[in-house]
């Protein structure tokens, strides 16, 4: 990427799940002080050079190979401290961002460590190649390519702080255990005991993250493996 971009959008355009707002890279970053935050999504990754950023009451190094995003309205503060400071930068918005971003664990802001470099600036590129060609569809195209990126970062970065989101991921374990051995009669304190809670533990977990309770959960997930049996052995 050479140059910014803020592609032009209709109130049409503006209506999309995924809308980019603006791309670019700062090859020297200068002092960036938001007390009210942005307005809109942002993702920002180092390249070269650290700077320090400052959110939520804490400071962060941001080196070569991290990246830190913030949602609209977070208060915040970042600078260079070993210059040059080159960030590339990408703001967003639309109306699938915030669930998607809960169900990425994005939300409200994360510092991360990039562990596929290529996958993420390959994203960056794409979006920034589209919003700079004369496709008539080049604000669509991007859209969909915003949505790869997201969901991307998923598998392409590793978290190392930020504000919690409540999402417990200890629950993993058991979802892979339901998926394998749905057909077996399984108590909610045999789930429970994968993960080393008591039952009353586990059911507040599963109301958190899916307003189910485990055995309600399990019922839903055979109802689903009995259609595709159905659909594969009609007889």
């Amino acid at each position: 990427m050479i140059k910014t971009i803020f592609p032009m959008t209709t109130k049409y355009e503006q209506n999309l799940p995924f809308v980019v707002k603006g791309i670019g890279v700062q090859d020297s970053q200068d002092h960036i002080l938001r007390p009210t935050g942005f307005p809109d999504y942002h993702w920002a990754q180092c390249s070269a050079g650290k700077g320090m950023l400052s959110i939520g009451g804490n400071k962060y190094e941001i080196k070569d190979g991290m990246g830190f995003f913030f949602q609209p309205n977070i208060p915040h503060e970042y600078y260079p401290t070993e210059k040059p400071w080159q960030i590339h930068w990408l703001t967003f918005d639309g109306s699938a961002v915030p669930g998607l971003l809960s169900y990425l664990d994005l939300s409200p802001w994360r510092v991360v460590d990039i562990v596929d470099r290529q996958v993420v600036k390959q994203g960056l590129d794409d979006i920034y190649l589209s919003l700079s060609s004369e496709n008539p569809d080049k604000i669509l195209e991007s859209s969909t390519l915003l949505y790869s990126f997201l969901a991307n970062l998923k598998n392409s970065t590793i978290c190392t702080s930020g504000a919690q989101s409540g999402k417990p991921k200890q629950l993993l374990p058991i979802i892979s255990y339901m998926e394998n051995n749905y057909a077996k009669y399984t108590s909610v304190q045999e789930l429970a005991d994968i993960i080393g809670v008591t039952s009353f533990h586990l059911c507040r977990l599963f109301k958190q993250e899916f307003q189910l309770s485990p055995f309600k959960y399990l019922t839903r997930l055979r109802i689903q493996k009995a259609k595709e049996l159905l659909v594969a052995f009609p007889d």
